[in-house]
Order: C-alpha cells, then sequence, then structure tokens
C-alpha cells in the first residue's frame, strides 16, 4: 500500500491541518487562526461564511476536519450535490425547499460542493436557502470554488466580502506532517522542492502528489524538476487537474485575469479592464506548465557586419573634443545599442529567449566580418533569458541572405561552393545547410518540443550571385585576382566597383526538393525563416528578381504544411501581410513579417527588429508580432498584430484572452 495518494478519502489520522481526535489540542497542535472563527462558529457579517478554494485543494477535508473539531450535535455537514445527503440533513432550503431549516442558534452548517452554475443550482436559490439559516441563529459556511463564489457573492448582502476566507499555503509544520509519514527520504525532497519551487507546498494535495511521485520514482528525488515533470503528468491523465481546476474551478474572468498576466509580463498589455489572478492561481505549479512563461522570440535581420551602419550619434565635430563628446552621448551603431537593449530587457525580464537571424549577417563573405559576427552573437546569446520549456535546444537560429553568398565562387563547378564559407563560420548555428547537393541531407526543422515549436529554414539564397550574360564568364574570371585583392584589403568601395561593372542576378529561391519536405505536424505551431520576401513590400525596387521567384510554389506549401508565420529580410523594411491561397484545401492563412535592417545605414526606414510572442495553452498557441524601432536613441515598440495559427482574423488581445 503507498504512503502517499492524493486522491484518499478522509482519514483523520492522516489530516495535516485541522486536529482530530488522534492528535487533540492538548497535544501541542492549536487550530489554525484562519479556522477558528469557523470552528468556533462565530457569526459572519453576511449570510454565510465563505471558504475559497481551488478544486483539488481540499474543501472536503475541511468539511470532515471541521466535523471532527466540534460536537457532532451542532455540526451538520451537507454535500448539495447529493440529493441522498440533502434529505438526510432536512435542509432542502439551501435547494430551494419550503420547510424551515431544522438548526438553531450555535449550529454549524457546512455547505460542501454546491455545484453552482449552468444546468445546475440557481445561486440566487442557494443565497435565499443560506439566509433562511442564518436567521435561524445558525452560522452557514459554503465551501466553493474560485468560480461558484464569483456565482454567489452578487447574491449576498453587501459585507459577503468581508466573510470570504482563502487558506493560506501550508505552514512548515503541516508540510512535516505530512512528510513525517516517510522521515528517511520525503523532508529532503520537501525541502528540495520548497527551494527550487514552493507552490508545491500550497495545497495538501499538490505535497501528497509530488511526493507520491517521489515514492513512485526514487531516482527523481533529487531532481527536483524532473520530478515536477512527472507530477504535472499525472495530475492530468490520472486526476484532470487542468479540467477541474482551470476549467470548471475558475470564472472566465479568472481565467482571463490568468492569460493577460502572461501577456503583460512579456511585455504586452491586453486592452480592457482585465484585473491582475490572485498571486496564488498563478502560480499553481500545474498550471504554469499548463500555461507556461509567454516564449519571446527577436527577430533580427541584414546585419551586415563590415558593411555601412548606421550611426546612432550624429558627430560632426571629429576634433579629439567632439569624439568625447560622442561618445559620452552614446556614440555607436545601432549593433552596439542592440546589445545594451537586450541587457537592459534582461535587467527587467524581459530579454528574448530565441533569436532568428534572416540574413545578410556579414556585408561580404570575409573572414574578419565573420569573426566579428561571431564574436556579436555569441555575446548575445550570452544576454538570452531561461525559459522552463527550452531544454538545449538552440537559442540562435540563421538563414543567410544573399551578402552571405560567396560570389566570387559562382562559377566553381560545384554550386553549393558559394555557400560553403557561410556554412564553415557559423556551424555552430542550424542554417539551411545550402552547402550540401542534396536537398534531403539538408536540416529543415529545428524543434523545441515542450514548446511546440518548429522553425523552418528556408535557404532563399541558393543561387546568390549568379552571372548575368555568359559573355560575362571570361571578364570575371579575368578580373578575379582584382576583387580578391580589393576583398583583402577590406576596401568595400573597390569591391562595389568592381562587382557593380558585371550584371548578377541575385534571385530568392527555395529549392523545390526542400518545399517538397514540408509538412504539418498536429499540436505544433510552424513559424518559417528565409531572407527573401515572398511578397512585394510597399515599396517601389526596379531590379530583377528581388523577391523570390518561386513564391506561389512556397505559399502553397507553407499553406498545405500549416505555418502559421514567416519571417524574412533583404528590403530592410518591417513588413506585415496576411494571405490566404483560395481553392488550395483547407482555409488557411500565412501571415508574412518582414524586419526592418537592424544596424545597416542602407535604408530608407529606422533600424529595429521584430518581436514575436509565442503564447501557449496545453497545445493551443497564440502568437503576437510587432516591430521595435531605435528612434532617438530609445527603442520604441510599434502595436502588435496577434491571431491564432491560420485563422483568418487578427484579434486584440483581450480578446485572445478570452475563453
Amino acid at each position: 500500500m503507498s504512503v502517499f495518494r492524493p486522491s484518499r478519502s478522509y482519514e483523520p489520522a492522516l489530516d495535516i491541518r485541522l486536529p482530530g481526535p488522534a492528535a487533540g489540542t492538548a497535544a501541542g497542535w492549536p487550530v489554525p487562526g484562519w479556522v477558528r472563527p469557523l470552528a468556533e462558529a462565530g457569526a459572519p457579517n453576511s449570510e454565510t461564511w465563505l471558504v475559497v478554494l481551488g478544486r483539488r485543494a481540499g474543501k472536503t477535508w475541511l468539511a470532515h476536519g471541521l466535523a471532527q473539531l466540534r460536537d457532532p450535535r451542532t455540526t451538520v455537514v451537507v454535500d448539495l450535490r447529493k440529493a441522498a445527503d440533502v434529505r438526510r440533513s432536512r435542509l432542502g432550503v439551501l435547494t430551494g425547499g419550503r420547510a424551515a431549516p431544522p438548526v438553531g442558534p450555535g449550529t454549524l452548517v457546512v455547505v460542501d460542493e454546491p455545484a453552482l452554475g449552468p444546468g445546475a443550482l440557481d445561486p440566487a436559490v442557494l443565497a435565499e436557502g443560506l439566509g433562511r439559516v442564518r436567521r435561524t441563529g445558525a452560522v452557514p459556511l459554503v465551501l466553493l470554488t474560485p468560480a461558484e463564489s464569483a456565482l454567489l457573492l452578487p447574491h449576498l448582502s453587501a459585507d459577503a466580502w468581508k466573510d470570504v476566507i482563502r487558506p493560506p499555503a501550508l505552514t512548515d509544520e503541516e508540510c512535516a506532517r505530512m512528510t513525517g509519514r516517510a522521515p528517511g527520504w520525503a523532508p529532503d525532497l520537501a525541502a528540495r522542492l520548497r527551494q527550487a519551487e514552493p507552490a508545491w507546498l500550497h495545497t495538501p494535495f499538490l505535497l501528497e502528489l509530488a511526493l507520491r511521485t517521489g515514492e513512485d520514482h526514487p531516482g527523481l528525488r533529487a531532481d527536483p524538476e524532473a520530478l515536477a515533470a512527472a507530477a504535472v503528468e499525472t495530475a492530468e491523465d490520472q486526476h484532470a487537474y487542468i479540467e477541474q481546476w482551470f476549467q470548471q474551478g475558475l470564472a472566465p474572468g479568472h481565467r482571463a485575469a490568468l492569460r493577460a498576466a502572461r501577456w503583460r509580463a512579456a511585455g504586452l498589455t491586453p486592452p480592457g479592464t482585465l484585473g491582475q489572478p490572485d498571486r496564488e492561481l498563478a502560480a499553481d505549479p500545474v498550471l504554469t506548465r499548463h500555461l507556461p512563461e509567454v516564449l519571446r522570440v527577436h527577430h533580427i535581420s541584414d546585419l551586415h557586419h563590415g558593411g555601412r551602419l548606421r550611426d546612432t550619434v550624429d558627430a560632426k565635430d571629429g576634433s579629439q573634443a567632439g569624439q568625447k563628446i560622442a561618445t559620452l552621448a552614446g556614440a555607436g551603431t545601432p549593433m552596439d545599442g542592440y546589445l545594451d537593449h537586450v541587457r537592459q530587457l534582461r535587467a527587467q525580464g524581459r530579454a528574448p529567449h530565441l533569436i532568428v537571424v534572416t540574413g545578410d549577417v556579414v556585408n561580404r563573405p570575409q573572414d574578419a566580418y565573420g569573426q566579428s559576427a561571431r564574436e556579436w552573437l555569441r555575446e548575445l546569446a550570452g544576454l538570452l533569458a531561461p525559459h522552463r520549456d527550452l531544454r538545449g535546444e538552440p537559442t540562435i537560429v540563421l538563414v543567410g541572405g544573399n551578402h552571405d553568398v560567396s560570389w566570387e565562387l559562382a562559377l566553381d563547378p560545384s554550386p553549393q561552393a558559394r555557400h560553403q564559407w557561410f556554412a564553415d563560420v557559423f556551424a555552430d548555428y542550424p542554417h539551411p545547410d545550402l552547402h550540401l547537393p542534396d536537398p534531403a541531407d539538408r536540416r529543415l526543422y529545428v524543434a523545441y518540443p515542450r514548446v511546440g515549436l518548429r522553425f523552418a529554414l528556408l535557404g532563399s539564397a541558393e543561387s546568390g550571385g549568379e552571372v548575368a550574360r555568359d559573355t560575362d564568364r571570361d571578364r570575371l574570371r579575368a578580373v578575379h585576382e582584382a576583387y580578391l585583392a580589393a576583398g583583402r584589403a577590406a576596401d568595400e568601395d573597390a569591391v562595389a566597383a568592381i562587382v557593380h561593372d558585371f550584371e548578377r542576378l541575385d534571385p530568392g529561391v527555395v529549392n523545390s526538393a526542400v518545399l517538397d519536405r514540408l509538412a504539418a505536424q498536429e499540436g505544433w505551431v510552424t513559424v518559417a525563416a528565409l531572407h527573401h520576401p515572398l511578397s512585394p513590400v510597399p515599396t517601389v525596387e526596379v531590379a530583377p528578381y528581388s523577391g523570390v521567384v518561386n513564391a506561389g510554389r512556397a505559399k502553397r506549401a507553407l499553406s498545405g504544411s500549416a505555418t502559421a508565420l514567416v519571417l524574412h529580410g533583404h528590403t530592410h523594411l518591417a513588413f506585415g501581410a496576411a494571405e490566404r491561397l483560395l481553392g488550395a484545401g483547407r482555409p488557411w492563412t500565412v501571415r508574412i513579417a518582414g524586419a526592418p535592417a537592424l544596424a545597416s545605414s542602407e535604408t530608407e526606414e529606422r533600424n529595429g527588429y521584430n518581436e514575436v510572442f509565442l503564447f501557449r495553452e496545453g497545445a493551443r498557441h497564440t502568437l503576437a508580432v510587432r516591430t521595435v524601432r531605435l528612434d532617438g536613441g530609445q527603442w520604441t515598440p510599434e502595436p502588435e498584430f496577434a491571431f491564432r495559427p491560420g485563422a483568418a482574423e487578427e484579434l486584440d488581445l483581450s480578446a485572445l484572452c478570452a475563453d
């Protein structure tokens, strides 16, 4: 027989909160202060005392414990779900009966499981019955969930809020009484849980569930996080905890407030008047895994390490004094400013968890630029925030852009040679593996199983640097050495002059064999990343192949694989769109978000990045996207758009917080 059983029926000897006959107050176990007015049948301010507890939090044990404490002649416990119980107690008045209640002064009437709600007991009927019981001089006490409390309170008198009791978390003494059943290991496990995640010690059910998990899996006792994960799985599979506690035990307003709190913690504010949730509700350890912290992703693009970057201070005075003043004023580039910005976000608890870079990491494939980019990415990686749902998966993923292609190798017999430099320099980061000749061997998805997120990495710069005219090929070979010499000298103007002397094609194209590998996966949200835009952005650029030449095929494949969001760069412009192909199977809307250039001066817009928020509730996901721009030295967010994957309409966050 197991020592710990979280769903056991009431046993006085195992009650850790109220001293039953087996312990007694004489043994030095006092009645908790919050219970005393109930145990003494003290008069409430309104019709009844209200003890508000979530489901699985010990309401029935509290009812039986009070009965054990008191004289049975002046204590009545009635379960309103059971008609036989109502008849036995002759308290039909609580369910609409007209007979006078057979109770009097000094009697405590404990109402367990009022079962209020649609299709069940009308809260107005219960409120009237409680009033009739109170007028006899008896003291009613209702044990109810937050959802039932929200239904009943409006039907009670104005002072009813003064009679609401929310039992506190377990005390150290109460925890010790439970862990004392297995003194060889349970106290140590409780101490570890108190240190790692004290919410497991909030209610008797949660603590007993954790201890039962430790009893069944001794190997997990030294690893609180692994033990908690196993306990959560048991809570959901065997005890229907989320259904009972979250869906049935909370009112719609409570659930909306909990969802809104997750959005607020991520840095977004739902409009409207959604209140703050109860802290203990929000910290419930099963809920925090069902409704975890919002995952924050920064989508950055067009870094152009080694290229012309915008100055954050317009330092026209080139003297030493002018340079000192510029330094004090924060002179630098947006690349430096972004790292400082992420440091500030980290201090505020809002740093990104993941980074997606959509190309043009360097201005040109040169080793010095690659080293600069690697050092910058390494510093950025050290600033990212941890997330409970991430377990060692890559935190930075890349796709290459046209500037990351070795143009001088466009004439190599191997079409993949132009991508080898990028693959070698950024081998530590997942990327589309364009250096591999067989598309079947290339990395496609980067998966985060606990989040239910996949990034699809699409290499759109596969044919970058193609020579436009066949006659140019011999000319290019003739000036190849001049090109390389200019590159070695890091003379960007000389490189530009040589390159621009030839007409080059720089098409965006996604290999059809890669598109054929895209596939939907139930319960996951998929975000695709590529460099070139799939759709024309609202600007005019007269250039051949400025987008993806097989964009229509790509969109069909992305829609068919239930891709929720496509991230791109290349245009140096922020861009958002929602597209749905008609007659292409089930209706599915794909959102597209282009990022502004993070630091390049070659843009008509302010520099910036996109922030992507992934909200998860169980296996259901919601996304929000907004652009953050560097404006006057400050990183300023623009309005977000939010949506559920594939849905036709965008919704404001308050609507997404509702059931």
